[in-house]
């Protein structure tokens, strides 16, 4: 016998309602997950910190120059909307033409 539609959404109604009622319950702090033992992280195995908390690392690749950037991204803006307006205005131009000539 197949099921019928109201019986399946009753089930997911069900389901719905008790998978937002274990969001709320703290039973994830004492479930234990089973992980594959290789891929867990040995003691011995530890990570060495970056000398001076990378921060020679992150200046280095990173130079800010706001005012490098804001001219670059107006510099940009202005040809979007240059070509913007450019294609509008052969758009009218082919509107008028196709309107007189037709």
């Amino acid at each position: 016998m197949t099921e019928k539609r109201s019986d399946y959404r009753k089930r997911q109604k069900k389901s719905l309602v008790d998978k937002v009622k274990s969001v709320f319950t703290d039973n994830d702090a004492t479930e234990e997950v089973n992980v594959n033992p290789d891929f867990q992280r040995d003691d011995s195995e530890r990570r060495r910190p970056l000398e001076g908390d990378g921060e020679e690392f992150y200046q280095a690749q990173q130079p800010i120059d706001k005012e490098k950037m804001r001219e670059e991204k107006s510099l940009k803006l202005k040809k979007r909307l240059n070509s913007a307006i450019l294609i509008v205005f052969v758009l009218i131009i082919l509107v008028l033409l196709a309107l007189f000539h037709l």
